[in-house]
């Protein structure tokens, strides 16, 4: 058996760290109790949202970082790597791309049962690759809010909660008018990490990542077959260059040109990617809320991505709807469309005890489709989504 060069790895790790030293940690790194159990803690989550920034950032002590995809480590199973690390005084193991290995479940089990002082901190790209299991603590990663955006780049802002009030989210985006500057940097891209690196080039990023999860990930982890790959890179295309509206299956697989069943299939797939995001209707009460779902991207950068590579100009209702409907539910805020009306509002949104018919548009936008109803109602414009994101 080939022998562990770990100083070579340790070298790699040190230097990949020393290249994370000017980032703010997330908020999440912070939050990650490595010794408490369960012992095993996975990131899961998009490309590119800063699982492994993360890793490296957690990188002290006796915590040995590697990627399962680096040359030298696939020579070896991860129990054989694992096991002689610890025996060599490790008591963390923070791994990377960890899917690329198959047997990972199986090894990390075995070195959880057998090593009762480790603890293992891992992720992998492809969100689809996870799913709960007792000895793991699933950490699931998301794009960043609009605050942490700008908090990553330096600028210290307090959380608001305004955004349910009109007159309030007026008041304090014209106090704050800078903010118009970083809202549009976070919709070309700033809601992953990556556009503190990339800038101008992060939306070909997610635009790469896209096709790769789809590709890639699809393919490896969800024996995706070459109609199935096809039909999710013309479905992303399609809603990428299309008006939000109420989802139909008949339409969509009549459009990407595979069967009903595929279709449903297809849509799951990509919701569990994270990629797209199926908004379902509020199914409790009269036909007044009964409807349609909508299908819309997770978040607005990937919509934008998209576009951007077909060099077409993004909806820019869509992607208020979409930002929309990220930050409510990253809020804790559950989101429903509504529908039993010639011309309905958006969304209904409960938390707690509260509930809110909520309209979502531009300067134009007035409150007509909102009456009617018993329950608070609120239009949200560009000012009331900066507000929103900020969180």
């Amino acid at each position: 058996m080939a022998e562990i060069d770990k100083n070579s790895l340790k070298e790699t790790a040190i230097r990949l760290s020393n290249t994370t030293k000017e980032y703010a940690k997330r908020y999440f790194v912070e939050g990650i109790e490595i010794k408490k159990e369960p012992r095993i803690k996975i990131l899961r989550g998009f490309r590119g949202v800063g699982k492994t920034t993360a890793l490296l950032q957690m990188l002290s002590g006796q915590a040995f970082y590697f990627s399962m995809d680096n040359p030298q480590v696939e020579r070896f199973s991860l129990y054989e790597l694992g096991k002689n690390l610890v025996l060599s005084g490790n008591d963390v193991l923070l791994i990377d791309e960890i899917h690329h290995y198959k047997n990972w479940k199986r090894d990390t089990k075995a070195l959880y049962d057998e090593f009762t002082n480790l603890s293992i901190v891992a992720s992998g790209s492809a969100p689809l690759a996870f799913e709960p299991e007792r000895r793991y603590e699933i950490w699931d990663i998301e794009p960043l809010s609009l605050k942490e955006f700008l908090e990553l780049g330096g600028k210290k802002i307090q959380r608001n909660d305004t955004w349910i009030n009109p007159e309030a989210s007026l008041k304090f985006v014209a106090e704050n008018s800078w903010l118009y500057e970083f809202y549009d940097q976070y919709l070309n891209g700033g809601g992953f990490p990556a556009y503190f690196s990339y800038k101008e080039k992060t939306l070909p990023s997610i635009y790469h990542s896209i096709k790769k999860s789809i590709r890639e990930d699809a393919v490896l982890l969800a024996n995706a077959d070459g109609e199935m790959v096809m039909a999710m890179e013309r479905t992303i295309i399609f809603l990428a260059t299309s008006k939000l509206g109420e989802f139909s299956i008949n339409s969509l697989s009549s459009v990407v040109e595979i069967n009903k069943n595929k279709a449903y299939q297809m849509v799951a797939l990509l919701e569990s990617m994270k990629i797209l995001r199926l908004v379902r209707p509020y199914g409790r009460g009269s036909k007044l809320v009964r409807g349609e779902p909508k299908l819309m991207f997770y978040h607005p950068n990937l919509r934008k991505a998209i576009c951007n590579a077909l060099n077409m100009q993004v909806d820019i209702g869509a992607q208020r709807e979409e930002m929309a409907v990220f930050a409510l539910l990253s809020r804790g805020w559950s989101v429903n469309t509504i529908k039993g009306m010639k011309k309905s509002p958006d969304y209904i949104i409960e938390k707690g005890k509260e509930r809110i018919i909520i309209e979502i548009g531009g300067p134009s936008k007035g409150k007509g489709q909102l009456r009617g109803f018993e329950e608070k109602t609120l239009v949200l414009d560009d000012r009331s989504l900066i507000v929103l994101g900020l969180f």
